[in-house]
């Protein structure tokens, strides 16, 4: 991808970070987030990663609440003892049937498996287990969801046109 086109993608997901639900979506799709724009939904004053947002895959019935952050990469600049601190870049992965709460913070690398469930103010820094609710800074699993429990709210979730 040639600088030019890079540039403009940095700015779409930017503004789309400041824009309400709907506007921001069609500006993160612009910009390279991987997602169905009729099958998801997110909200005010949300954190794409503006680097790499093509690294960020959503799939479908999943609802980002509001001032949630999403980070792509880790980039640093050398500490004052010379040590060097290693930079990186991984997908985000947001399966099918996620809700994640605001003002949550989802880490470089990171898989949000089928029906996880983040509570609001939550720092995820690895991977969750499917049918679950998860909380807390450090990240904490608070329970799991029977399927017969995840289906249900995914039903009544879809209900809602994202």
């Amino acid at each position: 991808m040639n600088t030019r086109m890079r540039v403009l993608k940095k700015i779409l997901c930017l503004i789309g970070n400041y824009l309400p639900p709907k506007f921001n979506c069609f500006l993160y799709k612009l910009s390279g987030v991987k997602f169905n724009f009729n099958k998801v939904w997110i909200g005010n004053k949300c954190y794409l990663d503006t680097n790499f947002p093509e690294n960020i895959i959503i799939k479908d019935n999943v609802c980002i609440s509001f001032e949630v952050t999403i980070c792509c990469h880790f980039d640093t600049t050398r500490s004052i003892k010379n040590h060097p601190i290693k930079r990186y870049k991984k997908e985000v992965i947001i399966e099918e049937g996620v809700f994640i709460g605001p003002k949550s913070i989802i880490m470089p690398g990171v898989i949000l498996r089928k029906n996880t469930f983040v509570k609001a103010g939550s720092v995820i820094t690895k991977s969750t287990n499917e049918n679950t609710i998860v909380y807390g800074n450090p990240q904490k699993e608070e329970a799991v969801l029977t399927d017969k429990l995840a289906s249900k709210i995914n039903n009544l979730n879809k209900r809602f046109n994202f």
